[in-house]
């Protein structure tokens, strides 16, 4: 289904570490990018957050590995909220989401989570996981990303030519966030080099398409997204079904939102710094803040009145 896709004109920003594989450690200050993480600071409490470069063979297709490990009091739940990047996860952990002990720990593969997910952390325990790049987990599937939308799977023969018991198993056994990262890398790279090359050349091209998404807050519609891919919308379309899981329309409309979440965040953080709702819904190419306000609420379930007043809640 090899489709050559032209970026026209634009210099694509990339996210990914390529020919690398140094552990970049990231603990308990508030790490520099935080996107989709609901308030970080009170998520900083708790935690020791690790990320990591995908390395060679994984770039394009794995935008980093990382790994949380917290330990907290027999009386206390911290209930994390994620606003998903438009991307998938492939992940060996401690906890399940609703904040069951797994003993041993279990591997899960997950699609694009188009709603706000929680995670309830418990008691001790870590989490290393994969997140793909957006357009590298049709790959990894070896099928299309849009039939594990909004979906969780066992590890064990979600991505074929990964034996998922034998990875929890050799992931279990590592002591250190940076050695199981290392061994999931591994695993990872090996399915890799069972997929087709030429897939393998499109989801990068994907990738780097829905990057401009991403970055370039003038692309609004689809339209301009596949004009700078250089195909059709309907081809575009197709692409993004089979990589990413989901339409560039939601890709394209995820990202603002995310944008709008962040960048309230940070002005809160900032006495006086804050420009209104308007200012943001401006910036990111809305028509007006009714349409913000719409969306924001489409994607994250509340208010951005209620979502401030929220994260800016004094400390205790």
């Amino acid at each position: 289904m090899s489709t050559n896709i032209r970026l026209l004109g634009r210099s694509v920003l990339n996210n990914h570490v390529i020919g690398s594989t140094t552990n970049l450690r990231v603990v308990n200050p508030i790490p520099e990018d935080t996107r989709g993480i609901v308030d970080p600071v009170e998520m900083m409490r708790y935690v020791d957050f690790v990320r990591c470069p995908p390395g060679d063979t994984l770039g394009g297709l794995i935008e980093m590995f990382w790994s949380v490990e917290w330990q907290l009091p027999d009386d206390r739940v911290h209930d994390q909220q994620i606003l998903n990047h438009p991307a998938g996860n492939i992940s060996v952990g401690t906890l399940n989401d609703a904040g069951v002990t797994l003993d041993p720990a279990e591997g899960r593969v997950y699609g694009v989570i188009t709603e706000v997910s929680h995670r309830r952390l418990t008691s001790t325990g870590w989490t290393v996981a994969a997140r793909t790049s957006v357009g590298g987990l049709g790959v990894l599937l070896d099928a299309p990303a849009k039939t594990i939308v909004d979906t969780e799977l066992s590890l064990d023969g979600a991505l074929p030519g990964l034996d998922g018991k034998r990875l929890t198993s050799r992931v279990r056994a590592e002591h250190s966030a940076e050695q199981r990262i290392d061994c999931l890398r591994q695993q990872l790279s090996e399915v890799v080099a069972l997929r087709d090359p030429v897939l393998i050349a499109e989801a990068r091209e994907v990738t780097e398409v829905a990057s401009v998404a991403e970055h370039d807050r003038t692309v609004r519609r689809v339209e301009q997204l596949a004009a700078v891919a250089g195909v059709s919308v309907r081809t575009l379309q197709r692409l993004f079904d089979y990589h990413v899981g989901v339409s560039p329309s939601f890709v394209i409309r995820r990202w603002r939102i995310i944008e709008a979440v962040e960048a309230a965040r940070i002005a809160a953080d900032v006495h006086g710094g804050w420009s209104g709702w308007a200012t943001v819904a401006a910036e990111l190419g809305y028509a007006d803040q009714a349409h913000l306000t719409r969306d924001f609420r489409r994607h994250l379930g509340t208010s951005p009145a209620a979502y401030i007043a929220h994260t800016t809640r004094p400390n205790t």
